[in-house]
C-alpha cells in the first residue's frame, strides 16, 4: 500500500548489523540510509540478529531498527511467525533483503502475507566456490537458489557476483548489479591530512609511501605485500608501507615469520585497526590491494581512488572495471613479489606529475560513477518504478474485474 504522505516505505531485512565479516553489506545499508531522501522515502531496518554498533547510528538518523534475535533459525515457523506479524504491522511497500539469511527471511515472510509486496534480494558476497561456505550458509545459499525467481530483482554489487550465484542457479533474469557508493566529501584529496599523518608516524615529506587498509586474512594475502616490500626495500631506501587492518600488527604470529625477514623495520608501519581511513589514505602514493580470491566490491580501492591515489592491486572482483584507466591491475596468477615489486618500481619512476594526473582521473571516476548519492539515486530509482508497477497492475486488475 502506499501511505496518506505519499512515502514509499521499504522495510530492510539485514541478516545483522555488525561490520565484521559482512561483505560491507552492513555499511552499504548504513549508508544507503543515511542518504536516502526522506521526503520520498520511508525507510525501516529489521536486524534478524541482536543489537550492533550500526543499529544505534541509524536510528540517529530517525530511522527505526527492530532487532530481534532469530538469525539463527530463520526458517523456523514460529521465527518467520514473528517476523511477519511485525511486517504485517508496518506495512511496507516493497521488502529488501540483505545477505543471504534476510533474502530469505524477505521471501518466507512475503509468503505468509499472500505474496502481496514487491521483494528485492540484496547480495554483497563474492562466491568463488560454494564448498568454502559454511554448512549452514550453503544450506541457505542453495534453498535461495531454488526462491531466487520470487524476488523482483537480485541486485549484486559486482558483475563477478552476479555471474557467480547465476551459475549456481540463481535467476539470471532478476539479476540488478547496482556497485557500493563512498562519501566523496569523506574521501577526498586533502594535503593538511597527508602532511599530519605522515609527520605523525614519523615518515618524511619526500618518501614515497604505498599503503594496504585490510584486516588479516589469508585471502588479503598479506604475504605477497610484505614479500614485494622486502624486495623493494633494498634498492629504494626512501619507501615507506603504511599497512592498516584488524590482526595488522607485529604481534600477529602469522606475520612475524615475514616481518623477520624484512631489511628494516623502519619503513614499515603496522598499525592494526584504525578509524583514521581518510586520513591514512591521504599519507599515501601508491594504494595496492594483494587479494588471492574472494573479494566482494573491495571498498578500499575506491576509497583510495576517491582520495586522489592511484591503485596498483591483483585482478580480483570488479577490480579491472572500478579502476579503469586510472590504476594497473596484475593477473592474479602470474602476480609474484618480483613482480609486484616491479609494478611499484614503475610508478615509482613515473614521476609526481603522472601520479597526480592519474589520481585526479581515478577520483572523477569515484566521484561521476561511484560517490553514494548517484548509489543512492539508482535505488531509489528502483523502488518507484517498483512502486508504479505495483499500481498499474492494480489498476489492471480493478479494469478487468466484471
Amino acid at each position: 500500500m502506499t501511505h496518506n504522505t505519499q512515502k514509499i516505505r521499504v522495510i530492510h531485512i539485514i541478516t545483522r548489523l555488525n561490520t565484521e565479516n559482512t561483505d560491507g553489506a552492513a555499511m552499504m545499508l548504513y549508508k544507503l540510509m543515511a542518504h536516502t531522501d526522506r521526503h520520498r522515502f520511508e525507510p525501516i531496518v529489521i536486524s534478524l540478529d541482536g543489537e550492533a554498533e550500526l543499529s544505534n547510528r541509524i536510528r540517529a538518523h530517525g530511522i527505526d531498527v527492530y532487532s530481534l534475535d532469530m538469525h539463527h533459525n530463520i526458517t523456523a515457523g514460529w521465527q518467520i511467525f514473528k517476523l511477519t506479524q511485525l511486517l504485517r504491522n508496518l506495512q511496507p511497500d516493497i521488502i529488501q533483503g540483505w545477505m543471504y539469511h534476510g533474502n530469505l527471511a524477505a521471501s518466507l515472510a512475503n509468503l505468509s502475507l499472500g505474496n502481496h509486496h514487491a521483494v528485492l534480494w540484496n547480495i554483497h558476497h563474492a562466491l568463488p566456490a560454494l564448498n568454502k561456505e559454511a554448512r549452514t550458509t550453503r544450506w541457505v545459499i542453495e534453498l535461495a537458489a531454488k526462491r531466487s525467481s520470487t524476488p523482483e530483482h537480485i541486485i549484486y554489487n559486482t558483475y563477478l557476483s552476479a555471474d557467480q550465484h547465476t551459475a549456481l542457479g540463481y535467476d539470471d533474469q532478476r539479476s540488478l548489479v547496482i556497485p557500493n557508493g563512498f562519501d566523496t566529501q569523506l574521501f577526498a584529496p586533502n594535503h593538511y591530512q597527508r602532511n599530519a599523518m605522515r609527520h605523525s608516524l614519523g615518515i618524511p615529506a619526500d618518501a614515497f609511501v604505498i599503503g594496504l587498509f585490510a584486516h588479516y586474512h589469508p585471502v588479503k594475502n598479506h604475504a605477497l605485500f610484505l614479500e614485494a616490500a622486502r624486495l623493494l626495500l633494498p634498492h629504494q631506501p626512501n619507501v615507506h608501507f603504511i599497512l592498516a587492518g584488524r590482526g595488522v600488527t607485529e604481534n600477529n604470529p602469522k606475520l612475524q615469520y615475514l616481518l623477520n625477514k624484512m631489511p628494516t623495520k623502519q619503513n614499515l608501519h603496522l598499525l592494526g585497526g584504525r578509524k583514521d581511513i581518510p586520513h591514512l589514505m591521504n599519507a599515501l602514493d601508491l594504494y595496492t590491494l594483494t587479494s588471492s580470491y574472494g573479494e566482494g566490491f573491495p571498498e578500499s580501492v575506491a576509497e583510495a581512488m576517491a582520495c586522489g591515489i592511484p591503485c596498483v592491486t591483483t585482478d580480483v572482483s570488479d577490480l579491472a572495471r572500478i579502476i579503469g584507466n586510472t590504476g594497473q591491475c596484475l593477473p592474479v596468477q602470474d602476480t609474484t613479489p618480483s613482480a609486484l615489486a616491479f609494478a611499484w618500481l614503475e610508478w615509482m619512476n613515473a614521476g609526481d606529475a603522472w601520479r597526480q594526473e592519474v589520481g585526479s582521473r581515478a577520483m572523477q571516476r569515484i566521484q561521476q560513477g561511484y560517490n553514494i548519492q548517484t548509489i543512492t539515486d539508482q535505488y531509489q530509482k528502483t523502488y518507484q518504478r517498483l512502486v508504479e508497477d505495483q499500481q498499474m497492475s492494480r489498476m489492471t486488475l480493478v479494469t478487468h474485474l466484471p
